[in-house]
């Protein structure tokens, strides 16, 4: 079986406190917490990268606790902070993972702010070409950004996005206007990503989400 992980909610710091937004909640973390969402935050690992990452860090800043990293995942998945999929081909377990997240975009970054990011990067000694390769990461294409443009608007699920590529609905304009005219009949949210499993454009979107999530364009929820 293959299994992945991704973070959900937005990392923010109060008082000096680390918290996760999710979901319209803020929510607290213990340490060991917040050395597995930071060692899996943009980035989609396996179970094994990512106790190998855990441990790396937790020994790197003397942390040792009575929790052990299958408790502090449990738990994380069960508060919402992490979500998990697995399957036995790498495609559907990513599939799995995605279909039910939503997808929140944080904003593209401007001319002006990779302009800045660049010139930073160089005066602290990064290689020119390495400087070049990070702001790669910031340049979307067509699909990536028809997924920002329409998450902005609406908010909507993996699977969701799955089919008005399919459909090409990329001008819906209102929440109420999305079951009518994506969802067949006799579909709703809890079926929805069955059928979209053998959508045509599904491996294209699915790339594209994973992509933004690399590129640190979107969270998940």
């Amino acid at each position: 079986m293959v299994d992945y992980f991704v973070t959900k909610g937005k990392l923010v710091v109060r008082n000096s406190e680390p918290l996760l937004v999710a979901d319209g909640e803020t929510k607290a973390l213990s340490q060991a917490e917040f050395i597995l969402w930071t060692s899996l935050h943009w980035n989609v690992m396996n179970k094994e990268s990512l106790k190998a990452e855990f441990d790396r860090r937790m020994k790197k800043y003397g942390l040792y606790g009575d929790v052990s990293f299958e408790q502090t995942l449990n738990r994380m998945q069960t508060r919402g902070l992490v979500a998990g999929e697995s399957d036995y081909l790498a495609v559907d377990a990513l599939y799995n993972l995605v279909k039910d997240l939503y997808v929140v975009p944080l904003g593209t970054v401007n001319v002006f702010k990779k302009a800045m990011m660049f010139g930073v990067m160089l005066i602290n000694g990064v290689p020119f070409n390495k400087c070049r390769e990070a702001m790669d990461d910031f340049n979307l294409n067509c699909l990536e950004k028809k997924i920002v443009g329409f998450s902005k608007r609406l908010k909507v699920s993996g699977s969701e996005l799955i089919r008005i590529s399919d459909k090409d609905l990329w001008n819906i304009e209102f929440e109420e206007e999305i079951v009518p005219l994506a969802y067949d009949e006799h579909e709703d949210m809890d079926t929805l990503g069955n059928f979209t499993r053998f959508s045509k454009d599904k491996n294209k979107v699915l790339e594209a989400i994973v992509n933004l999530y690399l590129k640190k364009q979107i969270v998940f929820e």
